[in-house]
């Protein structure tokens, strides 16, 4: 016999069939229900009749009587019992109490609590809706960069500072000319007045610095030309974007 085939009472109240009783003690069931007319009848307003309950053969299909027990008549009937039979019963009612609990907690008793629970989900989806919203968003807004990057991520050459101003503009449509993105770089801290890299950035592998000899009617004039790297152009942009 399959414990779990029994159900519990309408009113969620604890209880135990003969049947179960039988089952849990080992005994007969026809000794169980002999122990519940012996023992109980004294003790019981009313009689152990109010018990009375039925169930059907798995076998023959026909009803027979049993008894369902609330919890405290189940707890004199077994009180004569072995302690070791007492102990299996009072793990039973132990499991079913248990059990009850977190349906309660599951279930909203009243319409009251039916609201909440339904204000609840409504709030979770719409902070769901709203995350999912900003990460749209978010993916849009990064969508030039994320395409500039995996572009010149891998290369290794250097461009004039002029030539990344026309890249920005034909690729990211970002209006910038080469005066206005020299002076981006100053002010975000790149570059150091005369536009030559800070050395940090150098290091960094974000700028290539250049130097060339120029003969002029004066002599001869050592000429420095910054350029950025693929990995300087992600940075800066980065830093564009950022500051919207």
């Amino acid at each position: 016999m399959n414990l779990e085939l029994f159900k519990k009472d309408k009113n969620k109240e604890i209880s135990l069939t003969s049947l179960e009783i039988a089952e849990l003690t080992g005994k007969e069931h026809f000794n169980v229900t002999r122990d519940i007319e012996t023992y109980l009848e004294k003790v019981v307003e009313g009689g152990v009749s109010k018990f009375e309950d039925t169930y059907q053969n798995p076998q023959n299909k026909q009803f027979y009587k049993c008894y369902r027990l609330p919890k405290r008549e189940v707890l004199i009937l077994v009180s004569g019992y072995s302690v070791e039979l007492r102990a299996k019963i009072i793990d039973r009612l132990e499991y079913l109490e248990n059990e009850i609990k977190k349906q309660s907690l599951k279930v909203p008793q009243t319409y009251a609590e039916a609201l909440l629970e339904a204000g609840k989900f409504a709030l979770e989806a719409q902070r769901l809706e709203l995350e999912n919203k900003t990460l749209k968003e978010k993916a849009e807004q990064n969508a030039p960069l994320i395409h500039f990057a995996n572009r010149i991520k891998d290369s290794n050459d250097a461009i004039l500072i002029r030539d990344y101003a026309k890249i920005l503009h034909e690729k990211n449509h970002l209006e910038i000319g080469e005066k206005r993105l020299f002076k981006i770089l100053r002010e975000k801290g790149f570059l150091m007045n005369d536009n030559k890299p800070y050395q940090k950035y150098i290091e960094q592998g974000l700028f290539k610095v250049s130097e060339t000899t120029i003969s002029t009617i004066k002599g001869d004039r050592l000429v420095s030309t910054t350029k950025i790297t693929g990995k300087g152009q992600i940075a800066v942009l980065k830093s564009i974007l950022k500051a919207g």
